[in-house]
């Protein structure tokens, strides 16, 4: 991937932000506003906050406030913070990126929150760097009998990214519901009806470390996690088992 023009002074930039990678995510979610929503795969807006701010571990209200500040300047139905000019890692950001197409930004978007703990510099050394997010999307109304499914196998971005299996996803909620399975966290318990089935789900055995196609089984592979639970999971790699986390609640 190709370093930004200003790579010196949007390196530089970062070192007075508390959350750099959540100020490109937002640009990305405002230059590219709907598409990139869709594309990612995490639901409506709301759900898709909810998902990328549990990655960076800041409240919801703050990325949709991060991504507002640009919007004055992307062509979307919101106006922002027209009032205000923006800040200087905004500012870096929006220079760097602004001739980057939308695949360009969406691999950078997928490398970042897959692994939001790296340095910004490996984003771009790294050639084979694959992607962990989760597909949160619409599911086929009718579930095969099977419960051994196919999944994993890789489609070419230019990095690798492992598809996920959405029947499999059904059908592990399905069976565990939608109650996390670590803390019990329920988000239409909680949200009401913008959280109804909403919930991620944990794969025992992460596809990047199988790199080949393989029979997943959704009740024995997989299963439904909080975002919160999920984040911490992945907090080391290889990452914490259900049952670490489980004691360090406890």
């Amino acid at each position: 991937m190709r370093k930004p023009d200003n790579w010196n002074s949007l390196i530089d930039s970062f070192s007075n932000c508390n959350c750099p990678y959540a100020y490109i995510v937002s640009y990305y979610l405002s230059r590219f506003d709907k598409d990139a929503y869709t594309k990612l795969g995490f639901g409506n807006q709301g759900e898709t906050h909810i998902k990328i701010s549990s990655i960076f571990e800041i409240p919801p209200n703050t990325l949709k406030n991060f991504r507002d500040a640009f919007d004055p300047y992307h062509e979307n139905n919101r106006k922002g913070w027209w009032q205000r000019d923006l800040w200087r890692v905004e500012k870096e950001i929006f220079n760097g990126f602004k001739t980057y197409s939308e695949n360009e930004l969406y691999e950078l978007v997928c490398k970042i929150l897959s692994n939001p703990k790296q340095d910004f510099k490996y984003f771009f050394d790294s050639d084979q760097l694959t992607s962990e997010i989760d597909n949160i999307t619409l599911f086929p109304d009718e579930v095969n009998d099977t419960q051994i499914l196919t999944e994993g196998s890789v489609r070419q971005v230019t990095v690798n990214a492992y598809e996920r299996n959405n029947e499999a996803r059904k059908i592990c909620i399905e069976y565990y519901g939608t109650n996390c399975y670590v803390c019990g966290f329920n988000f239409e318990k909680i949200y009401g009806e913008m959280g109804k089935d909403f919930i991620h789900v944990h794969h025992l055995i992460p596809l990047s470390k199988i790199n080949q196609e393989y029979g997943v089984d959704p009740i024995k592979d997989l299963r439904p996690v909080c975002p919160n639970c999920h984040a911490m999971i992945h907090r080391k790699n290889p990452p914490y088992t259900i049952e670490q986390i489980k004691n360090i609640l406890q």
